[in-house]
């Protein structure tokens, strides 16, 4: 699998394939901005290893005609803040699934899904310990495109989460699917948010999305309970349902069980 590593202020680049074309500045902008541009040329598995420190990236990633590239990406560190921008042209999909075990991270998401048939299909989960802004924009510039994005993320000890997701259809850019799944299971008294946006100037698109802030439900712990699970035990049950359902990368399954046994082990 393609593998690029940012750690800090570098980068490395691992068993990187002549399908993926990677070019990269470090801190080489006004504002200490290291950025990375990502061309994908054929089928790919492409796997991020994030540990960054006070660090300011930008990442572009552009998926070619008739390419799809599953992304899985795992970020720890603190104080981080990145730029994402993903570019789709025709037929194109990026499956990305995405962990981050982070203190303190601010993410803008971009995503252009510029020409027909493009589709983008995001999952994330995260452990929410301290302040947490995620901002995702998503532009269908093209009909016939496809967007999925899947946000679950759980609140503990100094943890305040926000996340926007917007989702942009202009008139004339028929048959697009637009679909948000956003929840926070929040443990804390601390306030969090969620503003699912849906920007639809087209009637022949079909958008939904869903909201929810809360904790697990009284039946969902009470069933468990009565089938001798302690309170502690049915939590940890849940959160795992919760943080692991949709990823099948093993390194990544073993990172978010092991945070989990530092909570509820």
């Amino acid at each position: 699998m393609n593998k690029i590593v940012i750690d800090k202020e570098n980068v490395i680049l691992e068993k990187i394939t002549k399908s993926i074309d990677v070019n990269f500045e470090l801190r080489e902008s006004e504002f200490g901005i290291s950025k990375i541009f990502i061309k994908v040329l054929k089928n790919s598995n492409l796997f991020f290893d994030i540990n960054i420190d006070n660090s300011k990236y930008y990442i572009e990633i552009e998926v070619d005609n008739n390419v799809t590239l599953n992304i899985y990406e795992m970020k720890k560190g603190n104080k981080a803040k990145i730029q994402y921008n993903y570019i789709l042209l025709n037929n194109s999909i990026i499956n990305l699934y995405k962990y981050n075990g982070t203190t303190s991270i601010k993410e803008m998401i971009l995503v252009n899904l510029n020409e027909e048939y493009s589709k983008f299909n995001y999952n994330f989960k995260s452990i929410s310990k301290s302040k947490e802004n995620y901002d995702l924009v998503i532009n269908h510039n093209s009909k016939n495109t496809d967007s999925f994005i899947k946000n679950n993320i759980v609140n503990v000890e100094d943890g305040k989460t926000t996340i926007q997701v917007s989702s942009y259809v202009d008139n004339g850019n028929i048959g697009c699917n637009v679909d948000q799944s956003n929840r926070i299971i929040n443990l804390t008294d601390n306030k969090c948010e969620i503003r699912p946006n849906l920007y639809i100037d087209e009637y022949d698109c079909n958008a939904n999305h869903s909201a929810l802030i809360g904790g697990f439900s009284k039946q969902e712990l009470f069933y468990l309970q009565s089938r001798g699970l302690s309170i502690n035990d049915a939590n940890r049950l849940l959160i795992n349902g919760f943080l692991l359902s949709d990823f099948d990368n093993v390194k990544m399954i073993k990172e978010i069980k092991n945070n989990i046994n530092e909570y509820w082990g």
